[in-house]
């Protein structure tokens, strides 16, 4: 079953045989113009997913995903997009002491204790980021070793190691 139907003006299917046409695109861009052209319901010879797979050597989802991207996009869909910054890149020394007394605090009502999406969940909550991933909260809880369930909170709780200089011996 086909969810987005392409139906190409006859100005865009110009600018897309254009672009096949020349190669001066990315080959990404190019294999995308290719898969939309043999979509185009307009003229009437719409070839079918498993034919454009076979063709390009994509699979059918990739088809799927760029006819979507088309529907939702439209010839945007060529321009290139701006590259979202990654949230570990975002987390800095008080975002990462609000994690830390989010997570030494009581957990919320009903909770025995915090789990790492209720933290991501409170500090975006209390506005200090616009977007949180649990991940993300694992891992600045990593680099400190807190733990968010541990029943003793505090993250200056240090494991004893033993030490191996001993076992490592000269003879």
């Amino acid at each position: 079953m086909i969810k987005y139907r392409i139906y190409l003006t006859a100005e865009e299917r110009q600018q897309l045989e254009a672009m096949v046409s020349k190669g001066k695109q990315k080959a990404s861009a190019i294999r995308t113009a290719h898969v939309l052209l043999a979509s185009d319901e307009a003229i009437g010879s719409r070839q079918r997913e498993s034919a454009i797979s076979a063709a390009y050597h994509l699979s059918t989802k990739s088809i799927e995903r760029i006819r979507k991207q088309f529907c939702q996009r439209g010839m945007d869909l060529f321009t290139p997009q701006p590259r979202q910054p990654r949230s570990d890149k975002r987390i800095d020394g008080s975002v990462e002491a609000h994690i830390i007394a989010i997570c030494c605090s009581e957990p919320p009502a009903g909770q025995s204790r915090w789990k790492l999406q209720l933290i991501a969940d409170k500090v975006v909550e209390m506005g200090i980021l616009d977007h949180l991933s649990a991940t993300s909260v694992a891992t600045v809880l990593k680099k400190t070793s807190l733990s968010p369930g541990a029943s003793r909170s505090g993250s200056s709780h240090q494991s004893k190691v033993r030490s191996l200089s001993a076992a490592w011996s000269r003879s």
